[in-house]
């Protein structure tokens, strides 16, 4: 019988209702990257803005996420998962508030960094929490909700934006009511993190073990409660006999070959997530539409289904992928149909014209978006929530996320420059060629962390186990 159906009614409530709040963050982290794009218009004209200033705009957020990323896997390492999630929900409100009430550029850019501060807290702290309170058996599809949560963030900030847009688009200030909107979730994450628990690895770490076993047999059957409780506690052991709890996290990652090494993968693997392209789909969906031959107003249509297919391979990926398969399988699998499209996709800007190439680089450009979200999307999150131990996990995998955010503004700032002097065809041949080279990166480098404990993916990545690094891709789940 599996955990899910040894769960009585009142465990599976709980632990779906913490996992549903959690996941508010990552609904925040969608909601506020993506509602600036039907504001912008009104924005730019309202406050008068300036080419440079449009580039401050969009691209505070991304600075603040960076930097969100690193301070936030540290500090939620230091107060914990739930008290950092509470904190950063406050965060969110005061940077929605002050962004829809902004009186000049200054004070909007100083909200947006607010936002990107805690888009970036989020990003790390949200999939983390939610991989340590999730049993082995459902980790990889709870925690790819929160992913889930995203998506659904973004495609929600372009329908309220159209409906707002709408009703109100003919008063000049008609983004204030759009950027408002940010302080409805955050509001839902600040209620619901005051009522959830914390994490109880993150308990057991701070020697507050009581408390943790109270949580597990709150979101597990009794025996298996206790069988994850003790496990934890023989890897504490385990790391106190060999004095890493006297040292800091940063001290442990740069003197342990091994985790340092994991590290340098983790960065790679978070910054390879954001050279597949899709947000450059997502960012300039229109404008490629445009260039591909459609008019102005048949590109914001068809834009739409970039968010649709966006949100639908989400979903297939998490219910219906994530536990039949491995996590290096399906993201074999996604780099190589991602890599496939981008070379169809620069073959029509090569050889097509008029109608027929605007609509078939529409489709592929929309297949594309629901390929990456239905693998690599979401599975890049489980597998930095999983991959780091419980000591070094906040700091590992903000610093793989920071990475990923450096890279995500590097491609969207290159992309239009690139498009300009190269045109379409080439840059998508050049997403095609880096994609297919991370295959390798992920055979020859990317442990496999399906179907394990954390303390027993830990145990075999610190003693070299060959079954957790060189796992083959291939296969499906035993």
């Amino acid at each position: 019988m599996s955990l899910a159906m040894s769960l009585n009614p009142q465990q599976r409530k709980r632990l779906h209702q913490i996992t549903l709040v959690a996941t508010f963050g990552g609904l925040l982290f969608g909601y506020d990257t993506g509602v600036i794009n039907g504001a912008f218009s009104s924005l730019k004209s309202n406050m008068a803005l300036t080419p440079e200033t449009e580039g401050l705009v969009m691209g505070i957020l991304l600075i603040g996420a960076a930097i969100g990323s690193v301070c936030g896997g540290k500090l939620a390492d230091f107060f914990g998962r739930r008290t950092y999630l509470i904190w950063l929900s406050v965060i969110f409100f005061g940077g929605a508030v002050l962004s829809a009430v902004a009186p000049n550029v200054t004070s909007l850019l100083l909200a947006r960094f607010l936002l990107g501060y805690a888009v970036g807290g989020a990003s790390v702290t949200a999939p983390t929490f939610i991989s340590e309170v999730a049993p082995t058996e459902m980790r990889g599809r709870l925690t790819g909700l929160n992913e889930v949560a995203i998506v659904v963030g973004q495609l929600a900030a372009f329908a309220i934006n159209a409906a707002i847009g709408f009703g109100f688009g003919h008063l000049p200030d008609v983004w204030r009511y759009m950027l408002i909107v940010q302080a409805l979730p955050a509001i839902f994450l600040l209620i619901g993190m005051l009522r959830s628990p914390e994490s109880p690895r993150w308990l057991m770490s701070k020697g507050r073990n009581e408390e943790a076993l109270t949580i597990l047999k709150q979101i597990r059957p009794e025996q298996r409660a206790i069988k994850e409780y003790e496990d934890i506690l023989t890897l504490m052991k385990a790391e106190k006999e060999q004095k890493l709890h006297e040292k800091s996290a940063v001290s442990i990652i740069l003197n342990t070959p091994w985790l340092f090494k994991l590290i340098l993968v983790g960065m790679a693997f978070a910054a390879l997530q954001q050279t597949t392209g899709v947000n450059v789909i997502m960012y300039y969906g229109t404008e490629i539409l445009k260039s591909a031959g459609f008019s102005e107003k048949m590109s914001l249509v068809a834009n739409v289904l970039n968010g649709v297919f966006s949100v639908g391979g989400m979903i297939f990926g998490v219910l219906y992928l994530v536990d039949r398969f491995k996590r290096k399988t399906l993201i074999v699998y996604g780099f190589a149909l991602m890599a496939t499209l981008h070379l169809i996709i620069a073959g029509a800007d090569y050889l097509l014209v008029g109608d027929l190439k605007a609509t078939v680089i529409w489709l592929l450009g929309a297949l594309f978006v629901g390929v990456m979200q239905a693998t690599l999307g979401f599975l890049t999150w489980v597998v930095l929530a999983e991959l780091f131990p419980l000591k070094v996990r906040g700091l590992s995998m903000g610093i793989s996320v920071f990475f990923m955010w450096v890279m995500n503004a590097i491609v969207s700032y290159l992309f239009p420059l690139l498009q300009a002097k190269l045109g379409l065809g080439p840059v998508f041949l050049i997403f095609a060629v880096i994609n297919y080279l991370a295959i390798i990166f992920v055979v020859k480098a990317l442990p496999e962390t399906a179907n394990k404990s954390l303390e027993q993916l830990e145990e075999e990545l610190s003693s070299g186990s060959e079954t957790a690094i060189n796992t083959s891709s291939g296969g499906e789940r035993v």
